[in-house]
């Protein structure tokens, strides 16, 4: 292992650990006799990569932030997105029933409690983006957060994602339709793991966030893409979740659009892209760029 593997390893390790805990915490500060905070601590505190809060954890490394200061974006961030895997695995969404390695949150639960667990969810992410304590921050950043993540999520971000997805299945579309619905139903949820961080890091007015915001829609869309193609090259228990789903819903996806081959090829391509946008935001020396490559070259 080189030096730059040990210490994204490190730092991999340690900033899981943390939101690990503070997810746990979450739902140990909450009523125990709420029965519908079962399903949500069960499908939020295992079994997640936590790529998501690694970015934010990254950025604020990158730009010198505090990682206290981060702490409550990459919480809502981890949050909403459970919220919206608990949702995707509905039977009237894209009915899987593993998420994870383990059963899916409507399986285990019922899918009422499912429905109402992911609502919940949504909830607290912004409870704990609003909440003054323990953060010294101004308001206006908080704001900002706030209405950032809800424009996201929202009718122009993920759920127009999943709406387009679900509109798909058993169509034949090209592959600048299915940027598209990657783009809206997974980058919109990375890009503010990096433009979060920047906000606070005085960065919101610069050219910088422009060309972070290219960075998360490459990074989201890429990360699809190796979804993909792990759902043809790996196996169930390595992903946690059903292998070949989109097959078995005749969805379009990469690899039943170009091949394993060609999706690969595209893959490199977008890692080109991302290592010369972070040369050109001289970030190719920080955390941000080792947890952008496990984007690509993880395994599960």
């Amino acid at each position: 292992m080189n030096s730059s593997n040990k210490d994204f390893s490190q730092f991999q390790k340690k900033f899981t650990e943390r939101i690990n805990l503070q997810l746990k915490s979450i739902f140990t500060k909450k009523e125990r006799n709420n029965g519908i905070i079962q399903p949500m601590e069960y499908s939020s505190v295992s079994g997640s990569k936590f790529i998501r809060s690694l970015l934010v954890y990254s950025t604020g490394d990158a730009f010198n932030v505090n990682p206290e200061l981060l702490d409550k974006p990459a919480l809502a961030i981890e949050l909403i997105h459970t919220y919206s895997l608990i949702h995707d695995d509905l039977p009237c969404m894209d009915d899987d029933d593993i998420r994870r390695g383990k059963p899916s949150c409507h399986i285990k639960f019922g899918e009422s409690s499912a429905v109402l667990a992911g609502d919940a969810l949504q909830s607290i992410a912004f409870e704990i983006l609003s909440d003054k304590e323990n953060i010294d921050l101004p308001d206006k950043i908080q704001l900002s957060w706030i209405n950032y993540l809800a424009k996201s999520i929202g009718y122009k971000g993920i759920a127009e994602g999943q709406f387009l997805d679900l509109s798909i299945n058993n169509k034949i579309i090209d592959i600048k339709q299915l940027d598209e619905i990657y783009s809206l139903k997974t980058s919109s949820l990375i890009k503010p793991c990096l433009i979060m961080p920047a906000m606070i890091a005085n960065q919101a007015d610069s050219i910088i966030i422009q060309k972070l915001e290219v960075l998360g829609n490459l990074l989201g869309i890429s990360f699809q893409i190796k979804d993909d193609l792990l759902g043809y090259t790996s196996s169930t228990e390595i992903i946690g979740k059903t292998k070949n789903q989109d097959e078995l819903r005749n969805q379009p996806n990469y690899v039943n659009i170009l091949g394993v081959e060609k999706t690969k090829q595209k893959l490199s391509k977008n890692k080109e892209q991302v290592e010369s946008l972070l040369n050109e935001i001289n970030l190719r020396n920080t955390m941000l760029y080792e947890i952008s490559n496990y984007i690509f070259t993880r395994n599960h």
